[in-house]
């Protein structure tokens, strides 16, 4: 019998005469003088039903040394998670006799299913013995025989975005044939230079050296670089010896959507196969992260599984049962790529080793239009996950419970270059003062000390309550996991004052602050949307209180024009924003985040960078990128 994983016990059926239904003619019943075959069929079932094949091989007549361990490999080749064994009345012919078998398994990859074999016996010396061949586990198990079960999944689902455009298209799986490698060196050097890692690339050429005849697969590309390799000058990675093309893999329509949001399909981990079960399998290929591993099961469908009878060179002999395949059903999405390809193309700009991020809204729905995270290759993902401090972003929220509690932008202000709150002291970070000016100038210049002066008699709720209008405080359900978001209600004044500009125990995520600004954008605030269907892509909007978002639109479009904090980072005319630059860490200097959110048409964004410095500086110019590649009509 072929060897395969070693599956869970078997389910057993009691032992007795009632269990195989002594009622044959001639039979002997339970008790009696003279035992008929019923009782040794009886008492071999009994055996079979415990595993306990010991007692099974003494009730056969010169058994054979493998009997354990062909009943043992068939239920491992069979994959059988629960099973129990019924036979029917013997028949009697002079010193012979027969009973009809059945082996009720439950097989992991196809489900229920009866295994019909005959028990064959004869008399010797006044006793009743099984006369066991391979037929007694199944009618048409032959010598040499086993069997397998088959699976052939079908294909897979796309991952589709707006206006149904496909974010898995066709692509090309590459591979290595070991017996085909001519230069090691030169193949590693041409697939390295086309992208595949390092480490992956020189996994597979060695696996591919120690098994010369077999198909290692490195990795896909798109199906438009596998047909522009075939035209480029020698030696490239479809004319260099070694490798092969398998067509019609789907493969992610960038790298980041692979990394983060979207994911990647790849070979069954042993914790996956522990937690997806049947119809899985140690050879099966599932979703690995992002949209691809949370809808699995709706992406993949289910096989189609044969059981079958196969000799000893794997011929089928036998075919057990059949069932077909159910076809993945396509996972919806908000994803424009042409959104997310210019805002791919903008944040390239950043420094490949730098953590950064970029969100894309369409503001009127709040559907998810373009999510980026930097680094590309890093599995964490900056643009959901992130929990980091807002900075001054969060004046937008600051300003929305000053003007809940009477100010408006005109409302008088000062804006020293320190302030002091019970004996610590806040600063402007680049020094700025003003003795007189109002609330919206000190928005566009974004002086933390003016804030602070202003939010001293808001109540401490104030700021959890406006940050809650912007859905802040919870945790959006868009059809992907996401971080929460936190806004504390302050302790004391200097919680206050620290909350105020965005700093205390306040986090969020660059998706958060790219709802924030599109809730301005809309004036109403929407849950992110994603994947169609998912809880919060039918969630009613709630609308800003009267008033405020018309406000907060004035505030946002002084940061963009004059002295506006981003007035000089080429943002185009009706743009509104706010940067913010969030202190992390320790020491009278720590770092900085880089934040710029805002909003232009009904296209609302989020642009962070890790440790970036100036807001204005860094990431504004790169949401002017963004702007100016976004194609018409977006």
């Amino acid at each position: 019998m072929a060897a395969a994983r070693q599956r869970r016990g078997w389910a057993t059926l009691g032992a007795g005469c009632a269990a195989v239904g002594l009622a044959a003619t001639g039979m002997a019943g339970c008790g009696s003088s003279s035992p008929g075959p019923g009782v040794t069929v009886s008492g071999f079932v009994a055996a079979l039903s415990h595993k306990d094949y010991a007692a099974a091989a003494s009730l056969v007549d010169a058994p054979p040394a493998d009997l354990a361990a062909t009943y043992q490999a068939a239920a491992t080749d069979l994959g059988v998670t629960a099973a129990s064994y019924q036979a029917g009345a013997p028949v009697t012919k002079g010193s012979t006799a027969t009973a009809p078998l059945t082996w009720h398994v439950t097989i992991g990859a196809y489900g229920p299913l009866d295994i019909h074999s005959t028990v064959n016996l004869h008399k010797l010396g006044g006793r009743w013995k099984v006369v066991w061949g391979p037929a007694t586990v199944a009618d048409q198990l032959g010598a040499g025989d086993h069997f397998s079960v088959t699976r052939t999944w079908p294909a897979r689902a796309p991952v589709l975005g707006a206006n149904g455009a496909s974010l898995t298209p066709a692509g090309v799986t590459v591979g290595l044939v070991g017996q085909r490698i001519k230069d090691p060196a030169q193949l590693t050097s041409i697939m390295v230079a086309a992208g595949f890692p390092a480490g992956a690339v020189a996994s597979a050429v060695h696996d591919a050296q120690a098994n010369p005849t077999q198909l290692v697969p490195v990795g896909t590309i798109p199906e438009s670089t596998y047909q522009s390799l075939k035209t480029a000058a020698a030696p490239n990675l479809y004319s260099v010896g070694g490798t092969s093309f398998t067509g019609g893999a789907q493969t992610p329509l960038t790298p980041d959507l692979g990394t983060h949001l979207l994911g990647v399909v790849g070979p069954i981990t042993a914790a996956q196969l522990k937690t997806l079960g049947a119809p899985y399998s140690a050879t099966s290929r599932v979703g690995q992260n992002g949209i691809e591993a949370v809808y699995e099961r709706t992406l993949a469908g289910t096989p189609a599984v044969t059981v079958a009878v196969r000799d000893a060179k794997g011929t089928t002999v036998a075919t057990l049962a059949r069932k077909a395949a159910t076809p993945g059903t396509p996972v919806t999405t908000s994803v424009d790529p042409a959104v997310q390809q210019a805002a791919e193309a903008a944040m390239d700009g950043v420094a490949p080793t730098v953590q950064a991020a970029m969100v894309v809204l369409r503001a009127s729905t709040g559907q998810i239009l373009a999510s980026v995270s930097r680094p590309t290759a890093t599995p964490f993902d900056v643009a959901l996950d992130a929990r980091v401090p807002p900075g001054s972003t969060f004046k937008v929220v600051t300003s929305t419970a000053l003007l809940q509690h009477g100010d408006t932008p005109s409302t008088p202000a000062t804006c020293p270059q320190t302030i002091t709150v019970n004996g610590q002291s806040f600063h402007n970070f680049e020094g700025e003062a003003a003795p007189n000016l109002d609330l919206a100038t000190a928005f566009a210049v974004s002086c933390n000390t003016a804030f602070i002066g202003l939010t001293r008699s808001l109540p401490p709720a104030a700021l959890p309550q406006a940050g809650a209008l912007f859905g802040l405080g919870t945790t959006p359900k868009p059809g992907l996991g996401v971080a929460g978001t936190s806004v504390p209600t302050p302790t004391d004044a200097n919680q206050l004052a620290s909350t105020t500009i965005g700093q205390a125990g306040v986090v969020v995520s660059p998706l958060a602050m790219a709802s924030m600004a599109a809730t301005v954008d809309a004036g109403s605030y929407h849950p992110p949307r994603l994947v169609a269907g998912a809880p919060d892509d039918t969630a009613a909007a709630t609308p800003l209180p009267a008033g405020v978002a018309a406000a907060l639109r004035s505030l946002m479009a002084g940061v963009v024009t004059g002295n506006g904090t981003a007035a000089g980072a080429g943002l185009p005319a009706g743009t509104y924003g706010k940067t913010g630059t969030a202190e992390f860490g320790a020491g009278p200097n720590p770092p900085t985040h880089a934040w710029f959110v805002g909003f232009k048409g009904d296209i609302a964004f989020a642009v962070f960078v890790y440790g970036g410095g100036v807001g204005g500086v860094v990431a504004a110019p790169l949401a002017a990128k963004l702007l100016s590649a976004l194609p018409a009509g977006a």
